[in-house]
């Protein structure tokens, strides 16, 4: 099996967003070598993304990081 349906809200789409667009140059690489190209990924979420609800993006009260 090569792909997976998995369910994010707009939060969980954000988060892996922001990952992205912080990545070195040099990762962006490493990755590439191994999975594919991180802006394609980037472009395909930002895409979804754009046509949630992103009235609430802001870090809640109520969430608590896990790092």
């Amino acid at each position: 099996m090569t792909d997976a349906n998995i369910n994010l809200n707009v939060h969980e789409i954000g988060v892996i967003l922001s990952a992205l667009q912080l990545l070195q140059h040099r990762d962006e690489n490493l990755i590439a070598k191994e999975y594919g190209s991180t802006a394609a990924l980037y472009e395909r979420l930002h895409s979804v993304w754009q046509t949630l609800d992103r009235t609430e993006t802001g870090l809640r009260n109520d969430v608590i990081p896990s790092y």
